[in-house]
């Protein structure tokens, strides 16, 4: 049996979807096998007329000892390659790497792939266990392939040569990479910080929620009115002429880091979006007067801000499923897509309106003139507040400059500006929407690829053929105010009973849950310390039965597991994601990890009963206020 037949006898076992594309490769002469001084078979590829040898010629293997050898191969534990190439520096990686380090290669070419295993042995690579391979995979392909590793020791590793062949194809691919596991870090971060935050924020919320209208009275009502969505980025400054001379021709929509810079410019916004959950998101409306804006409030939000702004709010759907039972039990509310960004919620409400097109200003996404946000806004005054003779605002924005690591992207004013991964996210956000209708009028900052951008002076938007303001109050006023309808209430209190009494049943099971859990994992660390007795696994047994009938318990509870599982998102994330819980667990048996785990997880529920047990409480006390 020849090369190939055993490559890809190997290549259907391991991948069987991948086998079949590589059989049928259609050999069109864009890779060519060329014979190299040392007897091995290089792959060359013509770009432009020019030809691009993917290994070197001469020496293939040395090549690929040097180009590994100047990885530290002990600070990885994931491998990410872009380029297959033919497998040379694949082999010197497998053989650099052991225990459970994990090598995931991602390749352009189907016929690469083709000609590699006509031409060289490769069945000892694609057997092995810890690789695994991606051919022009799909975003959600590489996210799949990703799942449960995003806590790894990652490395990024770019071939050379299959770069020199391919730059912007495999450019792009390192880009969704390191995007998918940034991502990642930061919704573990996220979780970490708000899970208990968001369901607090709704509870107590829940008054004005069941009392104020839906954001979707007014979904539908602007088609094709422009609109204007205004962050608060640096250039901010730079458009309000912009806004004042549209706004009654466009829907104007601030975020509320830009709703103060925007009143103080003589600029009164029809809406105001604000979904973030911190207290310092409320203060931007203290000391705000009445006007004619109607703030659009996510249901997480700080409670204050119903307090602090003083006029007329429409509430947005809950976006969280587990905690969707509210919303069907008061009434739709209204979607609104999240980014990460409140900019990316007020683009998703303007879009939702209808408006047509939709104009971004303030969207810099970048550190123009080395500030993160337009001077004037709330966040810049308390720079001023913070900061004093031994802590400079410059300090403060020298500090956030570099608080992540600095990327450097297209600018819109040409050259390149400052970002960094956090603002990518956003960036990448608005550039997958492919929306023809989204143009990025933003004076300076990042140029976002695929949106149409247009400078705010060359813009020119005719008369709008409804009273953008007049049809706003009309819709507002159809609306029922004051006080949540009887019904509503009693659909409550009667779901809110309900999960009450579920949870305190709950309670004692999950302590002695926590109870069998900490046994087990005693017993598993006697036996990684070779201090076990022949009878443990008769106890390990019996707690694993204790558990196996817990879990019965609470998948029984549906609305107490819900309102549970809500507030517990770090700790299954932490678990479905491999998430290490301490740094010892590197060095834990598999026994023990999984012990541990065990132990980690329902000490978690059981926290997350006792804090539902409270916040249960709170939102029945509103809601019989209400």
């Amino acid at each position: 049996m020849g090369h190939f037949e055993s490559n890809m006898a190997v290549l259907k076992q391991r991948f069987p979807d991948l086998h079949g594309r590589v059989a049928a490769a259609a050999d069109d002469g864009s890779v060519e096998a060329v014979e190299t001084k040392t007897g091995g078979h290089v792959p060359a590829v013509t770009k432009e007329g020019k030809r691009l040898f993917v290994h070197s010629r001469f020496d293939p293997v040395k090549e690929a000892e040097r180009f590994i050898g100047e990885i530290d191969t002990s600070a990885f534990d994931l491998y990410i390659v872009f380029g297959f190439g033919f497998g040379y520096h694949l082999e010197e990686l497998l053989k650099r790497t052991g225990g459970d380090s994990l090598v995931l290669v991602i390749e352009k070419s189907p016929l690469m792939l083709r000609k590699a295993m006509e031409r060289r042995d490769l069945a000892p690579v694609l057997a092995g266990e810890r690789f695994f391979m991606l051919v022009e995979p799909t975003e959600e392909a590489i996210a799949d392939a990703l799942k449960g590793k995003s806590s790894r020791r990652t490395s990024l590793i770019l071939h050379r040569g299959s770069f020199q062949a391919e730059p912007d194809y495999y450019g792009n691919m390192q880009q969704v990479a390191r995007s998918y596991l940034s991502t990642k870090e930061v919704n573990i971060a996220t979780l970490a910080k708000f899970e208990k935050v968001w369901a607090s924020n709704i509870a107590r919320n829940i008054g004005a929620f069941i009392s104020a209208p839906g954001a979707n009275i007014f979904y539908d009502k602007f088609r094709d009115v422009p609109a204007i969505v205004v962050a608060a980025g640096p250039s901010l400054h730079r458009s309000l002429d912009f806004m004042r001379r549209n706004r009654d021709r466009a829907v104007v929509i601030a975020v509320d880091t830009s709703y103060r810079i925007l009143m103080k410019a003589g600029i009164v916004p029809h809406f105001c979006v604000v979904v973030d959950p911190q207290v310092i998101n409320a203060r931007y409306f203290e000391g705000s007067a009445d006007s004619e804006t109607i703030l659009v409030a996510d249901p997480t939000v700080h409670p204050s801000v119903f307090r602090l702004f003083p006029g007329r709010v429409a509430v947005t759907g809950v976006a969280f499923d587990l905690m969707k039972w509210i919303e069907r039990l008061s009434g739709e509310k209204g979607e609104i897509t999240h980014g990460g960004s409140v900019s990316t919620n007020a683009y998703d409400f303007a879009r939702r309106l209808g408006a047509s097109p939709v104009y971004l200003t303030g969207q810099d996404l970048a550190f123009t003139g080395g500030y993160a946000h337009a001077r004037g806004s709330y966040l810049d005054e308390q720079v001023h507040l913070r900061t004093g003779r031994l802590y400079t605002p410059e300090m403060f924005n020298r500090f956030q400059l570099t608080a992540l690591p600095k990327i450097f992207v297209k600018g819109i004013r040409g050259g390149t500006v400052h970002t960094n991964q956090k603002m990518m996210i956003f960036l990448s956000w608005f550039q997958k929407r492919e929306d023809g209708n989204l143009v990025n009028a933003t004076h300076d900052g990042a140029l976002i690829p695929g949106v149409k951008h247009v400078p705010a002076a060359d813009i020119t938007i005719a008369d709008s053929p409804v009273s953008i303001g007049e049809r706003i109050d009309a819709l507002f006023g159809t609306q029922p105010g004051g006080t949540a309808g009887g019904v509503v209430r009693e659909r409550l209190e009667k779901k809110i009973g309900l999960i009450q009494g579920e949870i305190e049943s709950l309670l004692p099971v999950l302590e002695k849950a926590v109870g069998y859990s900490e046994q087990l994992q005693d017993l598993m660390r006697e036996k990684t310390g070779g201090r076990g007795s022949a009878g443990d696994q008769g106890k390990v047994d019996y707690l694993l039965k204790k558990l196996s009938e817990t879990d019965r318990v609470v998948e029984s509870k549906q609305g107490a597991k819900d309102m549970i599982s809500f507030t517990i998102q770090r700790v299954v994330h932490t678990i479905t994601e491999g998430y290490e819980i301490d740094e010892e667990d590197r060095g834990l048996g598999e026994d023990e990890l999984v012990a541990k785990r065990s132990l980690y997880l329902y000490r978690g529920i059981l926290d997350g009963a006792r804090f539902n047990a409270r916040i249960l409480k709170k939102m029945a006390a509103i809601i019989g206020r209400v």
